[in-house]
C-alpha cells in the first residue's frame, strides 16, 4: 500500500510520499478481520484459550519481519544450546544469591502482594536499583501496612536491589524447557477450528503466519502450562490478595495471570509505555463468551491517563475486566522534594551534563529496541553530520539494547561528538528537566516528556499512529524529512518553546491502590473451575 505522511516544517506541512510497510493500524485490522471471520478466538492447548497469547505473538512478529534488524550472529540452535544457556543462568543467579543475599527473598512468609516486574523497568537511585513501577506502589503498600513481595525475572541481575526480590528466571527456564518438550514429544489435545482458512486469508493478504503454525501453538501452549504450574506453586505458598505484572503480554507474564485466575487472585497489569487504539495487547479485545472474562488477561489495567482508560474501556464493558488511572508511579519518585535517596544526585548529574553543552540546545534521542540500522541509527548519523555543531545529542539506550552499547558508540561514530553513556545509565526523569526537546522514531518518551513540557518530533508515520492525542495537542510532532530539515524542525521547537514545565501530577497511585484492594479479596488461593 501507499503511504502519505505529513512532515512539520516551519509551521506549515510537508508532504513525502512513505514506504509501503504496514503500521501498526494496517496489523490491528487484519486481527479485527481474523476474529470476525475465523474462530481464531476458539484455538486452545489442553483447555487454555491461546488467542490472546497468539494475536499479540504474531502482530510482534509481523512488525519484526517489516522493521526489524537482523541478528548479525549466528545463535546457538537446538536443545543442546538451550540447555547450556538455562544452566550458564542458574549458575549467575546462585552467585548474585550469594553476594547480594540481603537483596534475596526467601519467601518463608505469606504476602498481602505480589509484584511481577518485567525485569527490565529498573534504574539507579545512588547505590541501589529500583524497579520503576512496582517499588513506588511497593512504598505505598508498605505505609498502609501491608506486606509485598518483588518477582525479578530475567537473567538481568540487579544488585544491589531496593526492594529484596525473588529471582525467578532459573525457575521459569526449567519450566520452559519441561513444556516444550512435552509440546513436542507428549502433545496435549489441540483446538484449532478455522486454522487453515485463517492461514490462507493471512498470506493471501501478504501477512506472515509463521507464529500461527500448528507446531509452534503447541510448543507455545505446553510451555505457558508448565510456566502457569510454576507460578501456582509459589503463589499459593504466599497467598497474596492481588497480584501486579510489568508487562503482562509476554508468554510467562500471560502464564502469570492464568495461574493467579485459577487461585482466584486479581491481577493489575501496570502501564510501563505506549498502549493506545493500535496496540494489540490493549486495545479492541473480542468480547469473550458470556459471564467469563479473557483467561490470559488481567483482570485491572493500571493506566497512566483517560487516554488509555477510554481505549480499555471501548471494549472491556460487562466482561469482567476494567481499566483504573493511576497516574505512573514513577513521576511521583520526581516530584520537587522528592524524599527518595538517589533522586537528588541524579538531577545534579544531568545538570552538569548539561553544562557540557556550552550553551547549545540538548536533544534527547531515545532509540527503540529491534529496529534495523536503516530505521534509526543511520537517519541518526545523518542528522550528527548536518547539524552536530549546532546542537548536543544526547542518545539513550532502550533497556533492551545494553549489551549492544559499544556497536551503537561505533556506528554512531561520525566524528561528532555526542552523550551515550550519561544519558543511559542516569534515569530517563533525570534527564527530562535538562533536555530542551525529544526526539525518537516510536518510543513511549513521548508520554513521559510530555509530561514534563518537554516537545518530541516523532521521525516515522508508523511512530506518529501510536501518539496521536499527543500530536493533536501539540506535544509531538511529526517530521519525515531529511536531515536538515529535521535539523530545523527541531531548532525551531527549541526557539519556540515557552521555557515553562507543564504540572506534573504524579497520579492518584494511593486511590488507585485502595480501589483496587477494596474489590480484593481478604483471602485467596483456592482453585477455580
Amino acid at each position: 500500500m501507499m503511504r502519505v505522511e505529513h512532515g512539520w516544517h516551519s509551521g506549515v506541512i510537508a508532504t513525502t510520499i512513505a514506504d509501503a510497510r504496514p503500521h501498526s493500524s494496517d496489523l490491528m485490522a487484519a486481527l479485527a478481520h481474523l476474529e470476525s471471520n475465523f474462530g481464531v478466538c476458539a484455538w486452545q492447548v489442553a483447555g487454555i484459550p491461546l488467542w490472546p497469547l497468539l494475536r499479540i505473538r504474531w502482530f510482534f512478529a509481523e512488525w519484526a519481519r517489516h522493521y526489524a534488524a537482523p541478528t548479525g550472529h549466528a545463535t546457538q540452535r537446538g536443545m543442546a544450546g538451550l540447555v547450556k544457556g538455562i544452566l550458564n543462568g542458574a549458575r549467575a543467579a546462585a552467585r548474585v544469591r550469594h553476594d547480594d543475599a540481603p537483596g534475596n527473598d526467601r519467601m518463608a512468609t505469606p504476602r498481602d502482594l505480589v509484584f511481577l516486574s518485567d525485569g527490565l523497568s529498573f534504574a539507579r537511585l545512588g547505590e541501589r536499583w529500583a524497579e520503576r513501577f512496582c517499588d513506588p506502589i511497593i512504598a505505598s503498600a508498605a505505609q498502609r501496612g501491608l506486606t509485598n513481595a518483588l518477582w525479578t525475572p530475567l537473567h538481568n541481575y540487579h544488585q544491589p536491589r531496593l526492594t529484596p526480590s525473588v529471582l525467578l528466571q532459573p525457575a521459569i527456564d526449567r519450566a520452559n524447557l519441561a513444556g516444550a518438550l512435552r509440546g513436542r514429544f507428549a502433545p496435549r489435545d489441540l483446538q484449532l477450528p478455522d486454522h487453515r482458512g485463517a492461514l490462507d486469508w493471512l498470506a493471501a493478504a501478504g501477512f506472515g503466519t509463521a507464529a500461527l503454525q500448528a507446531v509452534k501453538i503447541h510448543s507455545d501452549g505446553g510451555r505457558l502450562h508448565s510456566v502457569a504450574s510454576a507460578y501456582r506453586r509459589r503463589l499459593a505458598k504466599t497467598s497474596p490478595r492481588l497480584a501486579f505484572v510489568v508487562s503482562y503480554y509476554s508468554l510467562e507474564g500471560m502464564a502469570f495471570v492464568y495461574a493467579c485466575r485459577e487461585l482466584g487472585i486479581p491481577v493489575v497489569d501496570l502501564q510501563h509505555g505506549v498502549q493506545g487504539e493500535f496496540h494489540p495487547a490493549y486495545a479492541a479485545w473480542p468480547k469473550p463468551e458470556e459471564g467469563r472474562r479473557h483467561a490470559l488477561l488481567p483482570d485491572h489495567f493500571w493506566v497512566w491517563s483517560d487516554w488509555e482508560r477510554k481505549v480499555i474501556e471501548g471494549w472491556s464493558a460487562s466482561t469482567g475486566h476494567s481499566a483504573v488511572v493511576g497516574g505512573n508511579p514513577w513521576l511521583g519518585v520526581w516530584q520537587p522534594g522528592s524524599a527518595w535517596s538517589g533522586v537528588a544526585p541524579a538531577l545534579e548529574a544531568a545538570r552538569r551534563m548539561r553544562e557540557r553543552a556550552d550553551g547549545r540546545p540538548v536533544v534527547l534521542v531515545t532509540l527503540q529496541f529491534g529496529l534495523a540500522p536503516a530505521e534509526q541509527l543511520e537517519p541518526l548519523c545523518r542528522l550528527m553530520a548536518e547539524a552536530g555543531d549546532r546542537m548536543v545529542l544526547w542518545v539513550r539506550l532502550h533497556p533492551a539494547m545494553l549489551e549492544r552499547r559499544e556497536e551503537v558508540r561505533a556506528r554512531l561514530d561520525v566524528g561528532i561528538r555526542f552523550e551515550l553513556d550519561g544519558c543511559t545509565d542516569l534515569p530517563l526523569h533525570a534527564l527530562l528537566p535538562a533536555v530542551d526537546v525529544h526526539m525518537t522514531h516510536s518510543s513511549s518518551t513521548v508520554i513521559e516528556a510530555a509530561q514534563f513540557g518537554v516537545p518530541s518530533v516523532l521521525t516515522t508515520s508508523y511512530g506518529a499512529e501510536l501518539f496521536a492525542p499527543l500530536l493533536g495537542t501539540g506535544s509531538a510532532v511529526l517530521e519525515t524529512g531529511g536531515p536538515a530539515q529535521l535539523a530545523s524542525t527541531l531548532i525551531h521547537l527549541v526557539d519556540t518553546r515557552r521555557g515553562t514545565v507543564a504540572a506534573r501530577d504524579p497520579g492518584s497511585g494511593g486511590a488507585a491502590l485502595d480501589a483496587l484492594l477494596s474489590g480484593a479479596p481478604s483471602h485467596v488461593c483456592r482453585r477455580t473451575a
